[in-house]
């Protein structure tokens, strides 16, 4: 059974991300250079739909993600495509294998990636809008709980770094070995800037290493 508090965030937090975007479909997203905010719902629909297939499917091969169907309003599209990931999630059984990233894919996986993906987008959505709320404690624990395995093996050699967040007393290291280098902040902080969006000071290869990711292309 997957966690009634993940299902309310991803809930809660997919609902903000369309209060915006109603809000102003066609403001750019400062996160994203070309994007607006259309192209981030869009973006966001096309995840919660290949979650839902995962759910229903349970695929044990890499699926596609499922593009705006043409002629489909795109705030429309992802309402409906987040009320079916949901009623899927809530239906299906965290513990099942399924196709994945990482170590040992569950559908578990899926909940925890859309507690990020809905907590993430909901940040750079409302700071297209207004002066973005921080990302939920879930939300950042649960980014920085698997930045080394979803992400860090993307980024090349970079000196083993611990993360400190202070108002969760917890820590994370990334890398192999002893830390060579340290931050602290909060969790929020600490993963908004791992994902290449303001937050706190990092070493200087580990900042060219992650505002060299390059942005999604445009849609």
């Amino acid at each position: 059974m997957l966690s009634a508090e993940n299902l309310a965030i991803i809930e809660s937090e997919g609902r903000r991300i369309l209060e915006f975007a109603r809000q102003a479909p066609d403001v750019p997203v400062p996160q994203y250079p070309d994007w607006t905010m259309s192209d981030l719902v869009s973006h966001t629909a096309s995840i919660c739909g290949r979650t839902t297939q995962v759910c229903l499917t349970l695929p044990q091969e890499r699926i596609s993600a499922p593009r705006l169907p043409e002629g489909r309003d795109a705030i429309d599209w992802y309402s409906e495509t987040l009320a079916t990931m949901i009623d899927a999630l809530r239906d299906a059984d965290a513990a099942v294998e399924v196709w994945g990233f990482g170590p040992d894919p569950t559908i578990g996986f899926w909940e925890r990636r859309m507690v990020i993906e809905t907590g993430l987008h909901r940040w750079d959505a409302q700071q297209a809008v207004e002066p973005p709320d921080p990302l939920l404690d879930p939300v950042a624990i649960a980014g920085l709980d698997e930045f080394a395995e979803m992400w860090l093996p993307r980024m090349g050699e970079l000196p083993t770094l611990e993360v400190l967040a202070t108002d969760q007393d917890r820590s994370w290291v990334f890398g192999s070995g002893e830390p060579v280098e340290s931050v602290d902040g909060g969790a929020s902080d600490l993963y908004l800037r791992l994902m290449a969006r303001p937050g706190v000071d990092l070493p200087p290869q580990w900042t060219a290493a992650i505002d060299g990711l390059a942005p999604p292309p445009k849609r």
